[in-house]
């Protein structure tokens, strides 16, 4: 199986501040580790207020259980909470390189 690469690309929602958005980021991260198939994950900002969360699993089988299972762990939906879902995107990737 190929690895696949989940990428979220986001805003905060109106009135989030930076520190409160990569608190809850940095604290969904031990949860996603002990997810089957988790490799590593990457969260980026750029200068505009744009957010890119990049997370690596073995394949894309173990991502999409995992896009399953944090909608029901309370840290990954608050988490989720401070997102603008409607400026969202979500998007799996299989690695070629």
């Amino acid at each position: 199986m190929n690895e696949a690469i989940e990428v979220v690309i986001f805003k905060a929602k109106t009135g989030v501040t930076d520190s409160q958005l990569q608190a809850a980021a940095s604290a969904i991260t031990p949860i996603l580790s002990t997810m089957p198939g988790f490799i590593r994950r990457d969260l980026g900002e750029s200068e505009g207020g744009d957010y890119m969360d990049v997370i690596h699993w073995q394949d894309l089988a173990a991502a999409e259980a995992a896009a399953e299972k944090v909608m029901t762990i309370p840290q990954c939906v608050a988490f989720f909470d401070l997102i603008d879902q409607s400026q969202m995107q979500f998007m799996h990737f299989t690695k070629i390189v």
